[in-house]
């Protein structure tokens, strides 16, 4: 070890960082699927008390943003979550973690691709909440169409 190598107290630290980071990330991701959910609710349950067209396809634009949104806040945190995993393997590795029967089974997630949506064999945490904001974004389309055609 050099003068300029960290020392294992430094990159530990660094390690707490890269998961604090990862939970914080995490958080923020679940929490834009309840803002949206809540929204959702709150969409329907105007549409039925007002039963208002145009009230409801105000609202529906509204939950329809916010769940394009939550859609981009999922995919911007996956792509942070494959950064900081790699950062949490690098670090584990300069800690000498990666040796034969510690952490050899434990690999780094990969970016989403739009097949993984589709694939109900591909099941994590991010996927889930990704599929929740399409559904919603999905539902309240439908909603809104059969409320303007049907009612």
């Amino acid at each position: 070890m050099n003068k300029t190598d960290p020392d294992r107290d430094t990159l530990r630290h660094a390690l707490d960082i890269e998961w604090q980071d990862h939970f914080q990330t995490r958080r923020q991701t679940w929490r834009t699927l309840e803002i949206v959910a809540i929204l959702l609710l709150g969409f329907v349950a105007a549409d039925l008390r007002l039963n208002s067209t145009w009230v409801t396809i105000v609202l529906g634009f509204l939950v329809i943003l916010a769940s394009l949104a939550g859609v981009s806040i999922s995919l911007h945190h996956r792509e942070a979550q494959v950064r900081k995993f790699t950062h949490i393997d690098r670090l584990e590795d300069a800690l000498g973690l990666h040796r034969t029967g510690l952490l050899d089974d434990v690999h780094p997630p990969r970016s989403f691709t739009w097949a993984d949506v589709l694939n109900p064999r591909r099941m994590n945490t991010p996927l889930f909440v990704l599929r929740m904001h399409l559904f919603i974004f999905i539902f309240v389309v439908v909603y809104m169409l059969a409320r303007s055609f049907f009612v």
